[in-house]
Parts: structure tokens; sequence; C-alpha cells
């Protein structure tokens, strides 16, 4: 399964996306930015680090596109499954890295690392129906998310989780939840011979 593995860029396209999210988030963790609200009444106030959360996301879908069909279709092994466990084990991976770095700086990086989780999420569950263009998703997301404004100052809306300040749980537990419904969509929606 060599071929499998440099097919799919788990030893060059992951590690280098992994270090961009580490290096990012670690050098804007603590950047603030207030962006202007067009419907609701207050500004949004986040962190830049929500922006770098997108980075694994979209490496998660540049590694599922790089799928050989012809090949795959005739693979003994479970090939489909294979992708799975890379691309969730990819996605953990970035979290706990950004959930330990929380140790050692602000908590920032713990709402890097759930947003990531987040992202991850929509992105794997969004690919089995649009395919490349899976990662604009999380994108509208962050979008609707930054511009749509909050309930009053430093409360965003509960659903938005993006904006939610880092020990919120509500925002914790949603970010899993999406995450684990990718994986589902991602098992379900995707034939076999596509993956």
């Amino acid at each position: 399964m060599i071929w499998w593995i440099r097919q799919r860029g788990a030893l060059g396209l992951l590690p280098a996306a992994l270090l961009a999210f580490v290096l990012g988030t670690a050098m804007t963790s603590g950047v603030v930015v207030v962006l202007p609200s067009f419907l609701g009444h207050y500004a949004t106030v986040t962190e830049l680090s929500n922006f770098v959360a997108l980075i694994p996301g979209v490496a998660v879908i540049a590694c599922l596109e790089r799928r050989m069909p012809s090949v795959e279709r005739s693979a003994v092994r479970r090939v489909d499954a294979r992708d799975i466990l890379l691309v969730s084990g990819f996605a953990l991976l970035a979290t706990a890295a950004a959930a330990g770095m929380s140790l050692l700086g602000p908590d920032a990086t713990l709402a890097a690392a759930r947003n990531n989780l987040l992202f991850c999420g929509l992105a794997l569950g969004a690919w089995p129906l649009i395919g490349h263009r899976a990662p604009l998703v999380p994108v509208f997301w962050m979008i609707q998310a930054m511009f749509l404004g909050g309930r009053s100052r430093d409360d965003p809306h509960p659903w938005v989780i993006v904006t939610e300040a880092p020990q919120v749980a509500h925002a914790a537990v949603g970010a899993a939840a999406v995450f684990l419904a990718g994986l589902l969509s991602l098992r379900c929606f995707t034939s076999r011979t596509d993956r």
C-alpha cells in the first residue's frame, strides 16, 4: 500500500499542512480582528488564528481528491476504510496539536482546535456531494460567522460556533458532532468505487 500512501500525500501534503496549521496558529494567536456586522447589531471580534483553522479542512479534501479510481476499484485491501482512517486521524492530530499548544500559550489555540474539528467535519460531510468544491463549505461558514454579528457584544449566536470563546462547552460539543456527522457522511454517501 505504499502507492496509496504516496498518492494520498500522507508523506508530503499532510505533514506540510499540519506544520502550516501549527505555525500559523502559534504566530496569530492573541491577534484580535474586529469585523463589521452586516445583519447583527454588534461587530464580530475574533482571533486571527480562527482563519488558520481552515488549512486542515482544505488538506483533507486535497488528500481525498488525489485518488486513482481505476486502480482503487481493483484493490484487494479496503482503500475506503484507509481513507477514512487517514483523514480522521489527520484532523484529530491537528486538533490535538492545537489543543496541546494551549498549555504553552493563550486559550485562543483551544478555539483554533475546536474550529479545526468543525471545518474538517463540514468539508468531509460536503465532499461526497460536491467533490473538490467541498473546502468552500467551511470558508462560507467562516464568512457568515464573521459577518452576521452577534446577539450582543461578545455574545455570538450559539449556532455560529466559530466565534465563541474557547471555554464554551456547547461550541465544543457542536464541533465534535459536526465532525462525526462528516465522517458518517463520508462513509455512507460515497460509493466504494468512487473513493
